[in-house]
């Protein structure tokens, strides 16, 4: 079937295999291409741009993703989840004279909203879309690390800083999509390395630096086997302390990568799977950053999941779900936003432990509801259907929620990590726009000093300023610590420019059809053609590399 994404008017076509899922999930088909189709959803998540204000019941200050603008009420966690309100208490009668999203919109305006999706923590206040951190900071989607600051969706790490999408490290700084390696700074699709610096697609490697596609190595430097005591004086000479020299290893370890070798998509242990980022998946199609899943189709970051199609951040035990953003342990659930631990749910978000609602809002622990309104079990089911039958007529059936839903502004949203618009591009698409607050930018007359000899903590907790985007930030007394134990010159950087370095050497989700650089068969990998790395199959990669 061939369409015409309504909102960027680009061609897109839904295959047979796609066409059997709408059937399965009852929907009629998008009419939104992949990009656009994830973007609507990533456009209802903020993860990581936090603001104060106070707490709409209880009036303490507290830290949330709402801006004290927005015109929503606000509840800190405690409050949110306590006895002081109900969500059931905001119920009401559906109108079939009305528009559903009409009037979820009126509903959602009344419930409290969460300050922050922050579960299960300890001394980690200022994470967001978490669960199960210890004395972290600023650590978005990442969940059961300890004493770890600025990650994005990092797992179960330790005592590291500016860690993206990498699991089981520990003493680690400036990594992406890194696993089970220790002491390393700058590493790039690593795993299981030990004390290295600078280095890219490398396996068991140990004291390795400006190094790409090596596997069980030591006492290496740009690829360059060394004796022990060489490498040891070339790394003195290389890893001083200093800023300056760091970031010059970093420029020299940017154009290495450009012509290192590369399997045509990130990942191991896949069946049957077309993407990137696939680790340990079956039956997985143009579906990316995956672990543990079966049967998914057109889905963006999800763990331990299966039988899902086009969802955005989801897993934990997900199956059966359709068009569902932020979902935890969801299951038989679709067209939703923040579903956790909930079955049978559709048309609804900030939902915790329920079971068949339907366009509710802000309910724990409650079955058979509609609008927040509680119903005996026939009445349910017959209600639900009806509604469905009225969204059907409306046109309303099947979409995800509107833009006028939306709870942030696009620059606000996670969408634009992976699909930045500038200001006129998002009004255009019809989303909102949230100009900079100037008194994130006050001058600073503190210089960060080059070297880590000459750090002292007169500079904790002082503002200073990016020297790239102008934005305050600070370093505080666990980073400070962190800096001068490992070596790892202060940065003069804030958190987001440091991790928008980093997602710009991560690959965009859009596949390119290309042949293996060795036995030509074709292959979908998203290496665009006009990349310079060399591409292999997978059987040709293992081949050249391990």
């Amino acid at each position: 079937m061939k369409k015409i994404c309504t909102q960027c008017s680009a061609a897109f076509n839904i295959d047979q295999d796609e066409l059997k899922l709408y059937e399965k999930f009852q929907v009629p088909p998008e009419d939104l291409c992949f990009k656009c189709s994830h973007m609507g959803r990533l456009a209802f998540r903020n993860e990581r741009v936090l603001y104060n204000r106070k707490c709409d019941l209880t009036g303490d200050s507290i830290v949330s993703i709402y801006s004290p603008d927005k015109p929503y009420k606000v509840y800190s966690a405690k409050a949110w989840y306590g006895d002081g309100w109900d969500g059931m208490d905001y119920g009401r009668d559906f109108d079939f004279n009305r528009p559903f999203f009409e009037q979820f919109k009126e509903l959602q305006a009344e419930i409290p909203r969460l300050a922050l999706i922050n579960m299960k923590h300890e001394n980690s206040d200022y994470c967001n879309m978490t669960v199960g951190n210890k004395n972290c900071y600023l650590v978005f989607g990442g969940d059961m690390n300890q004493d770890v600051q600025y990650g994005t969706l990092c797992m179960h790490n330790k005592d590291s800083i500016d860690i993206d999408i990498s699991n089981k490290n520990e003493l680690c700084y400036f990594m992406n999509d890194s696993h089970d390696c220790y002491g390393c700074q700058y590493v790039f699709d690593s795993k299981n390395c030990n004390n290295c610096y600078f280095i890219s697609d490398c396996i068991g490697c140990d004291e390795c630096i400006l190094c790409t596609n090596l596997v069980k190595n030591k006492y290496c430097i740009n690829n360059k086997q060394l004796s022990k005591e060489d490498y040891e004086k070339q790394k003195a000479e290389m890893l001083n302390g200093s800023r300056q020299r760091m970031r010059e290893i970093f420029d020299m370890f940017l154009k290495l990568r450009e012509t290192r070798k590369v399997k045509n998509y990130h990942g191991a242990n896949t069946e049957d799977c077309t993407g990137d980022y696939l680790v340990n998946s079956k039956n997985c199609i143009n579906s990316y950053n995956l672990d543990g899943c079966e049967d998914l189709r057109n889905v963006l970051f999800a763990v331990n999941s299966n039988d899902m199609f086009n969802c955005t951040y989801i897993g934990h035990g997900s199956e059966v779900t359709y068009n569902v953003m932020s979902g935890f342990t969801a299951s038989h659930s679709n067209l939703c936003y923040f579903v956790f631990d909930s079955v049978n749910v559709d048309y609804s978000e900030q939902i915790i432990s329920c079971d068949n609602v339907f366009g509710c809002n802000g309910i724990k622990h409650k079955k058979f509801c509609i609008f927040n309104k509680q119903y005996k079990e026939d009445e349910y089911y017959e209600l639900r259907d009806r509604i469905i039958e009225h969204m059907k007529k409306t046109g309303e059936w099947g979409k995800f929620f509107p833009k006028e839903i939306c709870c942030f502004a696009y620059n606000e949203s996670t969408a634009t990590h992976y699909f930045p618009l500038n200001k006129e591009q998002a009004l255009e698409y019809g989303y909102k726009w949230k100009e900079k607050d100037p008194k994130e930018y006050q001058k600073s007359y503190i210089k960060v000093p080059d070297k880590v000899e000459d750090l002292d903590e007169s500079i904790i907790d002082k503002v200073l300023a990016c020297k790239d985007c102008g934005r305050n930030y600070k370093i505080n007394k666990p980073e400070f610590n962190f800096y001068k134990r490992q070596n790892v010159p202060a940065p003069d950087q804030c958190s987001e420019c440091r991790h928008a370095e980093r997602l710009s050497m991560r690959n965009p989700v859009f596949l390119h059809d290309r042949n293996c650089v060795k036995c030509g068969i074709d292959v979908k990998t998203t290496y665009s053609p006009d990349r310079t790395e060399k591409v292999f199959c997978e059987p040709c990669y293992l081949k050249e590399v391990v």
